[in-house]
């Protein structure tokens, strides 16, 4: 039967164009100007992997909808469908797994060779570390799958052709299987019908086979993506909201004379040389004892510290639109520590970029509400419908079942929005932890001031975390998921995959991020209000310069 809806169609190329455009976008708004007309490559790179992590998330809802362009009573496998799912989810996925840990690490090792270099001499150092880095990943993923890349499923298994009746042993279920009644008494006559298909005395199986390996190839991925997700989501479910309402809360309420910018600005001045004054000290105690873990820790300190200057710069241009922010503070602490100076703001009408930051300010409010109903309804259905068994209630899947009764569209946009939000905390999550977690560095990302590597390695992150996403989102709308292309891959073949299943099954991983979400709404407690409540503008500039 066939079930395709152009509309459908359309939507889906407009959205992919919009993606590519929201890549563009982010990589033009983050990107540093000494990238500018160059870094051609990396470039390239984080525009693709940005996209492909917005198709992902995307995909889910656009599988959804695609599964009813035909009616829930036919089955798949004779409908002929709108778009073939099944083949985009294995495109995205191996399309994520080759841009994470071959082209994302190719691109870094490339835009860090020494400067001086020819592009010859660059190319070969980085396939030189491209290799290193393929030869590892590839031996750990081979060996893995040949040892244990098998899926495992729990069978109950028939016995073919007729077994007395004692073989139910009094269950009488499927009586009507059974013929050839006896004669003589009662006992007699039941004990003597013969029944098919029954269980007999047979014990439960597992029946084990070679898992292909482009699944395994995702099931790897997502297992990775969620030692990040779990962390970052965590933090991101309390943190995105929090910090939306605490920057309104702390929103300039006026404009600034140009003598307390004057003032303000001197004081930032100041800051700023204090910090070049710190690195020069650090330079030196390098070149005689090395970078000792005393220099690593000031280091990351004075890092924080130069954070925080660009913060209040930025702050400073916000009260004070009519200037055109010089930097000069800076620039010359930057380039004491080998970054380059970030863009600032033209601000060439005050009254219309004074109208625009208090118009932003009330959109991060309503933002700060809508992403606290989301967290709260992500988390309420957690433990509703996973942590449960038999789930108490459905959920949101019945929220979106009831959304597509009044009109399709609604229950897809809505799916859509939970999923896309679970993106959004993550990222949140990535920034909001800090510059040191575990084993490796977190880049943050700063606008206007974002050199390509730290925006590669942050691309990594994302596309790593959205394999994780779209792991929960098919456990956790499974209802609603039904008979989808994305509900074949997990439910069928990775949830039973051997070394990992347990992980999925018993939700030690969704267990792991409640508690990274408790521990963060612990932390703002003991640290309370004093601590955690973002100071107004007005009170942060006076505290820090008076006198």
């Amino acid at each position: 039967m066939a079930g395709f809806n152009w509309f459908l169609i359309v939507v889906t190329v407009v959205v992919a164009a919009l993606a590519v455009l929201t890549a563009l976008y982010m990589l033009v708004h983050y990107m540093h100007p000494e990238d500018k007309n160059q870094a051609w490559f990396p470039k390239i790179v984080v525009i693709m992997g940005i996209t492909l992590a917005i198709w992902t998330v995307l995909l889910f809802p656009l599988d959804a909808a695609n599964r009813k362009a035909c009616s829930p009573d036919v089955p798949v496998s004779y409908c002929t469908l709108t778009i073939p799912t099944l083949q985009l989810w294995l495109a995205c996925f191996i399309a994520n797994a080759v841009l994470t840990f071959i082209a994302i690490p190719f691109a870094m090792f490339y835009y860090e060779a020494d400067s001086d270099s020819t592009t010859g001499q660059r190319w070969m150092h980085a396939l030189l570390w491209e290799a290193a880095t393929v030869v590892t990943f590839g031996l750990i993923l081979g060996i893995c799958y040949a040892l244990v890349g098998y899926v495992e499923y729990p069978v109950a298994p028939l016995s073919s052709g007729f077994s007395p009746m004692t073989a139910l042993h009094g269950n009488a279920t499927l009586v009507d299987t059974c013929a050839m009644p006896g004669t003589g008494p009662a006992d007699t006559v039941y004990a003597g019908r013969l029944c098919d298909a029954i269980n007999g005395d047979l014990a439960p199986q597992i029946w084990k086979q070679r898992c292909s390996f482009p699944v395994y190839i995702i099931a790897m991925s997502a297992t990775a993506g969620w030692l990040l997700f779990m962390v970052f989501a965590g933090v991101g479910f309390v943190a995105l909201p929090l910090d939306l309402i605490r920057d309104f809360i702390g929103r300039p309420k006026a404009t600034i004379t140009h003598s307390e910018y004057i003032k303000r600005a001197k004081g930032l001045g100041a800051r700023a040389k204090a910090i070049k004054d710190v690195v020069d000290t650090l330079k030196k105690e390098e070149r005689a004892d090395g970078r000792s873990r005393k220099w690593r820790g000031a280091f990351r300190r004075i890092q924080q510290q130069l954070l925080d200057l660009e913060t209040d710069s930025r702050a400073l241009e916000l009260v004070f639109p009519q200037a055109r922010p010089s930097h000069l503070c800076l620039s010359l602490a930057r380039q004491h520590m080998n970054e380059k100076q970030p863009y600032g703001w033209t601000g060439e009408d005050p009254g219309y970029a004074w109208a625009m930051t208090v118009m932003s300010f009330y959109l991060k409010a309503l933002g700060g509400l809508v992403g606290g109903v989301l967290s709260v309804a992500w988390m309420v259905h957690v433990v509703l419908y996973l942590f449960v068994y038999p789930p108490i209630s459905p959920f949101l899947n019945s929220f979106f079942i009831t959304l597509d009764g009044v009109f399709p569209l609604f229950g897809t946009a809505a799916f859509a929005l939970f999923c896309f939000y679970l993106i959004a905390v993550t990222v949140k999550g990535c920034t909001k932890v800090g510059l040191f977690l575990l084993l490796f560095t977190v880049r943050p990302m700063r606008v206007g001031a974002t050199l390509m590597n730290d925006m590669l390695f942050n691309t990594a992150l994302v596309l790593l975390a959205t394999n994780a996403v779209i792991q929960f989102c098919a456990q956790a709308f499974a209802l609603y998921a039904n008979e989808t292309a994305i509900h074949d891959i997990w439910g069928d073949q990775i949830l039973h995959l051997m070394g990992i299943k347990y992980l999925y099954q018993l939700n030690v991983f969704v267990y792991c991020m409640f508690f990274f979400i408790a521990a963060t709404i612990l932390v703002l407690m003991i640290c309370g209000p004093a601590k955690w409540k973002r100071v107004s503008q007005e009170d942060r500039f006076a505290a820090a310069y008076a006198g």
